[in-house]
C-alpha cells in the first residue's frame, strides 16, 4: 500500500504548506539581515548603465547608506530622503516620488 493512503489528504496539504511557510520565513529573514549588514559607508558608481545601478550611499535597489551617514553629494541626498519617505509611507506613494522628482531637478 502506498504511504498516502494511510496520511489524510487534509493533513499532507497543511503539512506542506507550513514547510513552503518556514522555508520562506527563513529565507525572508535572512534577506533582512543581509540588508541590514550591507549598508554603505562608501560612495561607490557601480553598474551605472543597468539595472543593478548604485551611486552613492543611497542610490539602488536595496542599497542604503548606514544610519547616521551623511550623503555623498546633492544627488545622494535626494536619494536619501526618497528612502526616508518610502520607509515611512511605501514605495508607491506618490507623494516620495513627487518630492524626489522635484528634488532631482534643482
Amino acid at each position: 500500500m502506498l504511504l498516502g493512503a494511510f496520511v489524510p489528504f487534509r493533513t499532507r496539504v497543511i503539512s506542506t504548506l507550513a514547510f513552503v511557510f518556514i522555508i520562506v520565513f527563513s529565507e525572508s529573514a535572512g534577506a533582512i539581515n543581509d540588508t541590514q549588514v550591507k549598508c554603505s559607508r562608501t560612495c561607490v558608481a557601480e553598474n551605472c548603465n543597468s539595472v543593478g545601478i548604485r551611486y552613492g550611499k543611497y542610490c539602488g535597489v536595496g542599497w542604503s547608506g548606514c544610519p547616521r551617514e551623511k550623503p555623498c553629494d546633492d544627488l545622494d541626498a535626494c536619494y536619501k530622503i526618497h528612502d526616508e519617505c518610502v520607509d515611512k509611507k511605501g514605495l508607491t506613494n506618490i507623494k516620495c516620488q513627487e518630492k524626489f522628482k522635484r528634488c532631482i531637478k534643482k
